[in-house]
């Protein structure tokens, strides 16, 4: 193949070619190249830029700036794709930063993510909010991360005073740069000037009214994650009992009242919060009630315990809390309440994954098989078979004939067939299965013999 090619270009190999050039003659080529092709420029950028010595300013600025221009914005239409994207351009700055802290190299580094952040910050502003939308959060993150990684190699005075000369700017406005500014500070002020550091928010503080607000609990945030930095746990343990008005910190608070027995105390904050109309959000009101059924168990309430878990699987089976339920519960009481939870879930009419995920957890394999048998489908099948084969192997395997005949009667197309494909090697794994399989297989390659698509793919059991 390769003698064949090289015959097609006459003989001539790229290599070759360069090495008859002179030196002179490659810089002129490329120099020429490169002003009509950006790939080719961005390349040579990224190849040779480093070794550019005593420029003005930060060389890598314009670099970026250029080759941001030819990024989609929203405006272009680029906002219909489904997915976010990726700017390879900026990928490829980053490894060439990450390349150069390798090397030991970190003032190219530094000037690179620097470059980055001034740089794409610049474009989103420019570009509109709603184009940061379309991009990775990633590209906002990762040329911090590479500084903050890099922290004991930089100048960290300077590398302070520059988050603090920059981070203020409008351009900064846009797509969660302003917090990444406060992280790497927080990581230069802790050997810098931990005092201005904690200065600086509580300015930002001052600032809000709203001291219930989602503003106030990152800025504390910030300053209960610097305190634990400096060692001063005591103060960032003071600061979230000093504002329990925000949900998160008065939770944590209550886990701290937990941990140390302190029942009453942990179960008073747990339920303010709970009486506070308006402040349901379903996450939170999940995280008291299992707050307060970790205390219950605890205290070893068992009517505490039996309401608050019976709250958790009331509505849909769950594993954890079926198991703290049922122990709630003597031997001879457990049989009538589990028959009220499995008609709760379920009727005669629908199939409930409730039901058959609580069969399958009380271990009842013969009432099992039955009620997948009356909703029967490949997907209760396939999901529950493992639960009830071991004890019922020819009951399941025909099962799953009746389920795969039926299937492959009423649908057509690639994605069925291997649906049907893989509900034989499901089949399979039965015992007495393989050639029950085997035999399946071969019956709907006779009957749909039409369907050469199927057959192959049939083929491969």
């Amino acid at each position: 193949m390769g003698d064949a090619k090289q015959a097609k270009n006459g003989g001539l190999e790229i290599d070759g070619v360069i090495k008859t050039a002179s030196a002179e003659k490659l810089r002129e080529f490329i120099s020429r190249q490169a002003k009509y092709n950006d790939e080719l420029q961005n390349a040579v950028f990224l190849e040779f830029a480093a070794g550019v010595k005593n420029t003005e300013g930060n060389k890598y600025l314009g670099i970026i700036q250029k080759a941001l221009e030819s990024a989609p914005t929203w405006e272009d239409g680029d906002h219909y794709y489904e997915e976010v994207l990726e700017l390879d351009i900026l990928d490829k700055w980053f490894d060439k930063a990450r390349e150069h802290v390798g090397q030991g190299e970190y003032d190219e580094a530094i000037l690179i993510c620097k470059a980055c952040i001034e740089e794409y910050s610049r474009w989103l502003y420019n570009a509109g909010k709603e184009t940061a939308t379309m991009f990775y959060s990633k590209y906002q993150s990762i040329p911090f991360d590479i500084l903050e990684g890099m922290a004991k190699h930089a100048n960290k005075r300077e590398m302070f005073d520059y988050c603090l000369s920059e981070m203020n700017k409008k351009k900064y406005a846009t797509a969660y740069f302003y917090d990444e500014f406060h992280r790497l500070l927080a990581t230069m002020a802790l050997k810098v000037d931990p005092d201005a550091f904690l200065a600086l928010q509580d300015q930002l503080l001052a600032n809000i009214t709203d001291k219930s607000s989602d503003e106030v609990e990152t800025v504390l945030r910030r300053k209960i994650d610097f305190y634990k930095r400096l060692g001063q746990s005591g103060k960032a343990q003071a600061l979230l009992e000093e504002n329990i008005q925000i949900d998160s910190f008065r939770l944590e608070v209550a886990e701290r009242k937990i941990k140390k027995r302190d029942f009453q105390a942990a179960k008073q904050l747990i339920n303010d919060l709970l009486l506070w109309e308006g402040k349901r959000e379903h996450y939170l009101y999940r995280t008291c009630r299992k707050l307060l059924l970790d205390i219950a168990l605890k205290e070893k309430d068992i009517p505490e315990v039996r309401k608050l878990a019976y709250g958790f699987i009331k509505d849909s089976f769950q594993q954890e809390y079926h198991e703290i339920y049922k122990a709630t519960f003597a031997p001879g009481e457990w049989a009538a309440e589990r028959e009220k939870l499995f008609l709760r879930y379920g009727d005669q009419k629908h199939f409930s994954n409730s039901a058959a995920s609580l069969l399958a957890a009380e271990s009842d394999a013969e009432r099992l098989m039955q009620y997948i048998e009356e909703h029967l489908s490949p997907e209760c099948i396939m999901k529950y078979h493992k639960f009830f084969a071991p004890a019922y192997p020819k009951e399941t395997l025909k099962l799953f004939e009746e389920a795969v005949v039926s299937y492959a009667e009423n649908n057509i197309g690639r994605s069925h067939y291997e649906h049907v494909f893989s509900m034989l090697q499901k089949m399979s794994k039965v015992k007495g299965g393989k050639k029950a399989a085997l035999d399946l297989a071969a019956y709907l390659k006779a009957r749909y013999k039409t369907r050469k698509t199927m057959v192959e793919i049939l083929q491969r059991l």
